[in-house]
C-alpha cells in the first residue's frame, strides 16, 4: 500500500524507531548477522519496503539496491528470490532504475536467472527476473542496446 510521509508520521506511534531508522536497523542487522534464516527474513522485509515509493529515498541512502543485487548472485535460493523481488519493486524509482542499468554485470546477473542451464533458481526468482527486465526496458536502455551487448 502506498503511503505518504505524513500518514506514516501520524500512525507510527510514539514508541519505537521511525521508518527511516527502522530501515537503517534492518540494513545494519543484515550486514552483521551470519544467520542465513535471519538474512532471508531481513531481505524479504526490505523487498516489501521497496514496493512503496515513500521509502525510495531512504532505501537509496542505505544502498539497499546493492544488497538486492548482491543477493541475486549468492548461492542461497531464497536470498536470490528476495533480492530479485526487491529489485523488481525498487526499479520503478528512476534513481534505482538507472543504478541497476549502470553496470552490464547487473543485467548479466539478472539474465542468468533466465538462461541458466542449472535448475538453481526458484520459480519466483525467474518470474521476478522477467518482470524486472521488462520494467528496465525504456527508450534509453533500448537505444544503448543495454540488453544486447553484455560482453
Amino acid at each position: 500500500m502506498f503511503q505518504s510521509k505524513e500518514y506514516i508520521l501520524r500512525h507510527r506511534g510514539k514508541k519505537g524507531p521511525d521508518r527511516e531508522e527502522y530501515l537503517r536497523q534492518l540494513v545494519q542487522e543484515y550486514s552483521v548477522t551470519d544467520n542465513l534464516e535471519s538474512k532471508q527474513q531481513i531481505l524479504a522485509n526490505l523487498g516489501n519496503f521497496a514496493y512503496d515509493p515513500v521509502n525510495f529515498v531512504w532505501l537509496w541512502n542505505l544502498k539497499v539496491v546493492d544488497l538486492f543485487l548482491d543477493a541475486v548472485t549468492c548461492e542461497d535460493p531464497l536470498l536470490q528470490e528476495f533480492g530479485m523481488g526487491g529489485l523488481s519493486n525498487i526499479c520503478l524509482d528512476p534513481i534505482h532504475h538507472e543504478h541497476i542499468l549502470s553496470e552490464p554485470y547487473h543485467i548479466r546477473a539478472i539474465m542468468e536467472c533466465l538462461f541458466s542451464d542449472e535448475l538453481k533458481y526458484t520459480e519466483n526468482t525467474i518470474i521476478n527476473s522477467m518482470t524486472l527486465l521488462m520494467l528496465l526496458i525504456d527508450p534509453i536502455s533500448q537505444k544503448g542496446n543495454t540488453f544486447f551487448h553484455l560482453d
